[in-house]
């Protein structure tokens, strides 16, 4: 990650300003992903509208990128009959308990790829595995001016709406909301910070014991 920049800008009366670089968010689904490569700390709290069991808690979310020539988006593809030369990238999104060690457990993950539309900030996303329903589906999204991403997604017996967005490139939040045909079943909200990779803090240890002997 590339440190803020100092950057010199002129003020309302004419005198040089002094500050960071602000952070830019993604507004292409492309830009998206990529910047949401990695391993994050997800903090959910969840509000059933039933008597479903609670599902608040911290987990690990594994998002994996795959480019648009991998099999895996082309089999996702082929499975919503759509070509694959319309995929510009995917991603491979995948659940773990924090604690848990190894690699993830491929059941509780799904393959998400991305098909832009004719407008900018738009288009569709093909996922092998609904969030909702454990199902095929497309679902169309859109980013806002300001980095906002919204997907919105019909199932065969709910409506999925979630809403992304990055604080920096280290932190972001979803929200989401799932309808039934009488009303709202369920709301939560995450919290997402990066994690560290283990190689890059052993790097950071050997650095500092070698300024220490």
């Amino acid at each position: 990650m590339q440190p803020p920049q100092l950057v010199t800008t002129t003020g309302h009366h004419g005198g040089l300003c002094h500050g960071l670089l602000p952070f830019s968010p993604p507004r292409s689904m492309v830009d998206f992903l990529r910047l949401s490569a990695g391993t994050w700390l997800s903090v959910r709290s969840v509000h059933h509208f039933d008597f479903s069991p609670d599902q608040s808690g911290e987990s690990n979310l594994i998002i994996t990128l795959l480019e648009q020539e991998d099999e895996t988006v082309q089999r996702v593809c082929a499975q919503q009959q759509v070509p694959g030369s319309a995929a510009t990238i995917g991603a491979r999104f995948q659940w773990q308990g924090n604690h848990r060690q190894g690699p993830a457990d491929e059941r509780y993950g799904a393959v998400l790829v991305d098909l832009p539309g004719p407008g900018q900030g738009c288009g569709r996303l093909v996922r092998d595995v609904g969030y909702v329903e454990a199902t095929p589906v497309i679902s169309p999204y859109r980013f806002d001016e300001d980095g906002l991403l919204t997907i919105h997604t019909v199932y065969d017996r709910n409506i999925g709406s979630e809403r992304c967005w990055f604080l920096n490139e280290d932190v972001r939040v979803r929200v989401g909301t799932v309808q039934l045909m009488d009303g709202p079943n369920l709301v939560s909200y995450a919290t997402e910070t990066r994690c560290t990779p283990l190689e890059d803090l052993e790097q950071v240890r050997r650095a500092a014991q070698g300024r220490c002997e």
